[in-house]
């Protein structure tokens, strides 16, 4: 396990990085759990410097997408546009790197409140610190254990070179992090008063996920049905809409169990958050007459974008998620514009002049008739890209006056398409940066009512968990239709829980780990319908990711610590 323990000592030169008012910038060099962590200051930047290396965890890549909701855009690596993953691919190696530098970080972390004399860090204040870092530990190994499956279980710091590594069988890890987030919630403080600390309310959410994947027995479920609604049961209450909940002028709300936080400065921020470029469609790219980049419409990176299974679980007719989580339209962000555009009624080219808050391009939720896309010329309609072979030559314009199409009619492609819009960050400095500093949610009250649902469908109360969706669900109505989203017992089963979480939880790190939860991994990336481009791709084998090949090059002992099955090393 070379190339893990090399990447696990590199933490001495990221330990802390400030990502809020509670992470302080501190430079160490050669901190080891002896000579480092014997003040009460050295622990809590300890701890902080866990906080702040929770930030490269969540990536879109291997927990969200591909997959039936999402698929690829353009921009999207090669081996997720062909469902080629193997033992090099960059984000793989990323997200197990990241892990077990912050697991052995972790581990230096606890063996110095444990073993180190600390005479002013007060009982108390031990044991919030221990618990912190033992959830972050359980929560990477989480990840870890669903991307991997069997993984080394390390909970000592390795200080020097090791090449030896030996596999843990899944459920020893799961049992790992039960008991490690049970410990949490018997040491935690009821109230943890700096906003972005780890609170029991989280670790319950977190717990009552893990009973619901694990599902050892019924007993299990009827825990994470218990933690849910204690959570539900707290202080924490659900934001009055999805619009209201990611308005980044309510960024810290109520709703929010566990943030990763980030600082305005993007200079402390490492690569900042750059969630918010990965779903953006290339608007300015496509009509730079009149739209240019700015900090509302987003820095374009077209790498995600939904299928149309996504977009067609929202009735937009009575429920405001589609309005407030996607955009559809387009409108001119330059002070005037001219173009020559050819008109459908005089047969040739006229000139168009575009002012600023004019709507220019619109991609309909369903596809328009050619008389729909005639009467609001000239602006552009982005039509569906399956429809480009049969309708482009029907289009018209100077070369083809006569054509069927309007010439404002537009196909969309990998670089343009509906965009989802909660993560975007109108706070960056300016419209090209990449680094974004609007924090990550990980997890929400909005969720914790759907694990709820989740955990009584498996106890057979379809009626208690239709009474939670329907929370969900009129929280997500447009004003005056909330008795029409409600929903009946007999509507519940896990497929119509797993559209509910797409419905509410789209692009919020968590689809890969519901379908593998739910056992519709394989179906549902299967399925033509939902993902045309993974569909036939995707194997069984690859409900795992592959060990990365450094990893397995590296060891001396590759007979106990094979690559997982179906990937070559």
């Amino acid at each position: 396990m070379k190339t893990l323990y090399i990447y696990s000592l590199l933490f001495v030169a990221c330990l802390l990085q400030s990502c809020s008012s509670f992470l302080d910038e501190t430079p160490y060099n050669k901190i080891t759990a002896g000579n480092f962590y014997t003040t009460a200051k050295e622990a809590e930047q300890g701890v902080n410097g866990l906080y702040s290396r929770m930030r490269d965890l969540y990536g879109l890549y291997m927990c969200e997408a591909p997959t039936d909701i999402w698929k690829s855009a353009k921009s999207m690596d090669i081996e997720f546009q062909n469902w080629t993953i193997d033992a090099t691919s960059g984000n793989v190696t990323k997200l197990w790197t990241n892990c077990y530098v912050t697991i052995n970080q972790a581990n230096a972390v606890l063996k110095a409140l444990t073993n180190n004399d600390i005479p002013d860090l007060s009982g108390e204040k031990k044991l919030q610190y221990i618990s912190e870092a033992k959830f972050i530990r359980a929560h990477h190994y989480y990840h870890l254990v669903q991307q991997y499956g069997d993984v080394e279980l390390k909970t000592e710091p390795t200080e020097t070179l090791v090449t030896e590594a030996y596999k843990t069988p899944e459920a020893e890890i799961w049992n790992f992090i039960i008991d490690e987030m049970k410990y949490c919630l018997e040491n935690l403080p009821d109230d943890q008063n700096v906003y972005g600390r780890i609170t029991k309310e989280a670790v319950k959410h977190n717990l009552a996920r893990v009973y619901l994947t694990v599902k050892r027995n019924d007993e299990d479920i009827k825990e994470a049905k218990r933690l849910a609604e204690e959570v539900i049961a707290s202080s924490h209450s659900l934001m009055s809409s999805h619009k209201e909940l990611w308005n980044t002028d309510n960024m810290r709300n109520p709703e929010v169990l566990l943030p990763v936080l980030f600082t305005t400065n993007t200079e402390l921020n490492g690569e900042g958050q750059q969630l918010h470029v990965m779903f953006t469609a290339s608007y300015s790219d496509h009509y730079p007459k009149a739209l240019e980049r700015d900090l509302i419409y987003g820095r374009p990176w077209s790498r995600i974008r939904p299928t149309y299974y996504l977009q067609e679980l929202y009735d937009e007719t009575k429920d405001a998620r589609w309005e407030d989580c996607y955009r559809t339209f387009w409108r001119v962000n330059k002070e005037e514009a001219t173009d020559m555009v050819f008109s459908p009624y005089s047969k040739k080219a006229e000139e168009i002049v575009w002012r600023k808050g004019d709507s220019v391009m619109i991609i309909p939720k369903h596809p328009w008739t050619k008389e729909q896309v005639k009467a609001v010329w000239p602006v552009w309609v982005w039509m569906p890209d399956e429809m480009r072979e049969e309708l482009q030559d029907k289009v018209q314009s100077e070369t083809n006056p006569n054509g069927e199409w309007p010439s404002n009619t537009k196909f969309q492609s990998g670089t343009m398409y509906t965009t989802l819009i909660k993560l975007q960050d109108p706070l960056r400095p300016s419209a090209n940066e990449m680094k974004g500093v609007r924090d990550i949610v990980v997890f929400r009250l909005g969720e914790t009512y759907l694990l709820a649902a989740e955990a009584y469908h498996l106890l057979g109360d379809n009626k208690k968990a239709a009474e939670y969706i329907n929370v969900i669900r009129k929280r997500a109505a447009i004003p005056g239709k909330e008795k029409e989203m409600e929903v009946t017992a007999d509507q519940i089963n896990i497929d119509f829980i797993l559209d509910e979480r797409a419905r509410e939880m789209a692009g919020e790190f968590c689809r890969w780990y519901d379908l593998k939860r739910t056992g519709k991994l394989y179906e549902r990336m299967n399925n033509p319908d939902m993902n045309e481009i993974v569909a036939g791709k995707f194997q069984k084998y690859h409900v795992l990711r592959p060990i990365l090949r450094d990893q397995l090059a590296r060891i001396s002992n590759p007979e106990d610590f094979p690559q997982n099955e179906g990937y070559g090393n």
